[in-house]
């Protein structure tokens, strides 16, 4: 019995070992189709994971496939067409060349692997010859295949960190085509002279340092500008940065890539022609016919995707505004009018998450887990279960753009009004709560909270405290300082998340990060013990009623001592509550210099890694502050090219926008 189970299971695998990798390959497109246009505005694990993994599943099938195909050709001369489509796979769909930044700078390694597939593709043809006469379909296929996997290498080359915006063409725009365009249009806030990036990311990312002239001009533009504009003209700014990185449209928006897409589906059409007439002629399994057909639906799909992505890319959008108006055209006056009107539908289409993550140390650590698992578990497992609840537990909340957004944006333009030079605006930027501090002189003795301890501890020492005054009884919702309580409970709360569980972002602010936590957790478990704190509802009232500690050092053995995030933010609570109410908008500004110092410090090929994870709001911040004259990056001489005249250089950079 045994054996006959046995030998059917072979018949099954020998039958259908093939065909099961070709669905499986066309299921892995048609995932990565789907999802690949969603990760920029999402950041659920249950739309990145998935990604990834048919991502990675596609060159695996593709290799896996071609060698059982090597094995049966001979027997079924069909199975050399769906080689063909299997390179078509390997190509994968324009919308998508890379899972992360890093994958760029692999070029070189898919470039073996498309020479493998090709190779492999024309070998399988010649064996099969003169007996198939599917020949002239799979010769159609494999050059659409070809193109396809040809453009994503080639992506891939563009947007490594080696040959970045050596190859993406600058485009010239009209002084013209930017001074006849509004504000309101997605065309008004990118082209406009006092709105043009200037490269900006890519001298961020890659390049040189920004000059002095450039770091005026386009910090004079941005204090004339009201957040929600600006806003969108970063979304839009990362969008350009996300195409340049993370899809084909770098090698797709060119005369040749227009001419490649238009022979990839004439190929594709041809081969599905012929493929037609072919059946007619020769007996095929019915099945294998059907499967055919709908490998040849999926490349049409793939292929109109293609051009739907490239039509209505913001690229696009502003690209077709730069031509000339013809007045004896009608086609051009149409397309000048499309454009215009799709103008106002593009520029509110989403561009990424418009959510904060948040986290909160304290009210993880009462997270209420079952009566009969606090009686059972030992000591060792609630610790570990406690810490790992503040790890993975997190909320998620819209943006509100006249509210949070807002208050960041006139935050960081008081503040770049203050930086008239290079060196000022530096010396600006590195601030990390005690700027706002020291302009305050009823709270300049809260200074020791960010000048004494590393940032890291300061940041637990703010996050605890501004829970403990959240929470106070006398911190009344409906007063005036409604929206600096809730801004600044926000960012105390999306700062801890970026602490705990997005540790590239923090990691050149917060070295000992996972010691500093772990410290503050043990620390908070032995001072709510100590003080018999059992329940969050009167944390606040207990805190306020205990007398403040005199310093936040804790004395250990042998005479060592270290900083105790806890008796910090006891300390620090009852300093912020001396005058019997909460100075809630000092507390937010303070928050928003801590933020501003972690996203100025972050190297900017991590923030680039967001653009396709859902993005962050500290990558927003980051380029605002730049954009602003707030950063590391700029050079404090001018930077000037060979041959180049001090008017060809003004007049560039006033009417020039780079293509990221």
């Amino acid at each position: 019995m045994l054996l006959a189970l046995d030998v059917n299971i072979k018949r099954l695998w020998a039958k259908w070992k093939i065909r099961g990798m070709i669905i499986l390959s066309l299921f892995d497109q048609f995932t990565i189709i789907l999802l690949a246009p969603l990760r920029r505005k999402s950041s659920s694990q249950w739309t990145i994971l998935p990604l990834w993994v048919a991502h990675l599943l596609a060159d695996w099938v593709a290799s896996f496939a071609i060698g059982l195909i090597y094995n049966e050709f001979e027997k079924e001369k069909i199975l050399t067409l769906w080689a063909a489509f299997l390179l078509l796979h390997f190509g994968g769909p324009d919308s998508i060349t890379s899972i992360s930044l890093e994958d760029n700078d692999l070029w070189f390694r898919f470039l073996l692997g498309l020479i493998t597939q090709v190779g492999s593709n024309l070998y399988l043809i010649l064996l099969s010859l003169p007996q198939n006469k599917l020949w002239i379909p799979t010769f159609l296929v494999l050059t659409s295949g070809i193109i396809k996997t040809a453009q994503r290498n080639i992506a891939l080359y563009l947007a490594s960190f080696e040959h970045y915006g050596d190859e993406i063409a600058n485009v010239a725009f009209l002084e013209k085509a930017a001074a006849t365009q509004h504000d309101s249009s997605l065309t008004g806030l990118m082209m406009r002279k006092e709105l043009a990036p200037h490269g900006t990311i890519k001298n961020l990312l890659v390049g040189p340092l920004i000059s002095p002239e450039r770091r005026k001009f386009s910090r004079s533009a941005f204090l004339r500008k009201e957040a929600k504009d600006v806003l969108a003209m970063i979304e839009i700014e990362l969008s350009l940065l996300y195409e340049a990185l993370y899809t084909k449209l770098p090698v797709v928006h060119c005369k040749i890539g227009y001419f490649l897409w238009i022979t990839s589906l004439g190929c594709n059409l041809g081969a599905l022609l012929s493929f037609i007439s072919i059946t007619k002629q020769y007996d095929l399994w019915k099945f294998d016919i059907w499967l055919t057909y709908i490998l040849f639906i999926g490349a049409m799909i793939s292929d109109f995707i293609s051009i739907g992505l490239l039509i209505f890319s913001d690229f696009s959008i502003l690209r077709y505004h730069c031509w000339e108006e013809n007045p004896g055209s009608k086609i051009m006056v149409w397309n000048q009018e499309y454009y215009e009107n799709m103008d106002k539908k593009v520029i509110k289409r989403g561009r990424w998450s418009k959510t904060i993550s948040r986290c909160n140390l304290i009210t993880n650590y009462f997270k209420d887990y079952p009566l009969w698992l606090k009686k059972c578990a030992p000591h060792w497992l609630m610790t570990y279960l406690n810490r790992l609840a503040v790890s993975m537990n997190k909320e998620v909340q819209n943006l509100e753009e006249d509210r949070e957004w807002h208050f960041i944006f006139e935050e960081l333009k008081r503040k770049a009004q203050d930086a008239e030079t290079v060196e000022m605006g530096k010396e600006i930027c590195l601030k990390r709560g005690d700027g706002i501090l020291h302009s305050h002189e009823n709270y300049r003795h809260l200074i020791w909270s960010v000048k004494d301890l590393d940032y890291t501890e300061s940041l637990l020492t703010w996050h605890i405290a501004t829970e403990f005054c959240f929470q106070h009884k006398s911190s009344n919702p409906l007063s005036d300082n409604m929206d600096y309580r809730v801004i600044s409970k926000l960012l105390s709360d999306y700062m801890f998340y970026l602490l705990e569980r997005q540790s590239t972002l923090m990691a050149t602010v917060s070295v000992d990060r996972k010691e500093v936590c772990k410290r503050a957790y043990l620390d908070i478990k032995s001072f709510f013990s100590r003080q018999r704190i059992l329940d969050k509802k009167i944390l606040s009232e207990t805190m306020f009623s205990k007398s403040p500690p005199e310093t936040h050092v804790m004395s250990l053995i042998r005479g060592h001592e270290r900083t105790s995030v806890i008796l910090g933010a006891h300390k620090l609570a009852h300093q912020l509550g001396e005058q019997n109410s909460f100075p809630w908008k000092l507390m937010s500004q303070v928050w928003v210099e801590l933020m501003s110092y972690a996203a100025i410090t972050c190297r900017a090929n991590v923030h680039a890694q967001q653009i396709c994870r859902g993005g962050e709001l500290l990558t927003f911040v980051w380029l605002l502050m730049n954009h602003l004259g707030l950063g590391t990056q700029f050079s404090t001489e001018q930077i000037s090219h060979p041959g180049q005249t001090d008017q060809q250089a003004s007049d560039e950079h006033e009417i020039a926008i780079t293509y990221i």
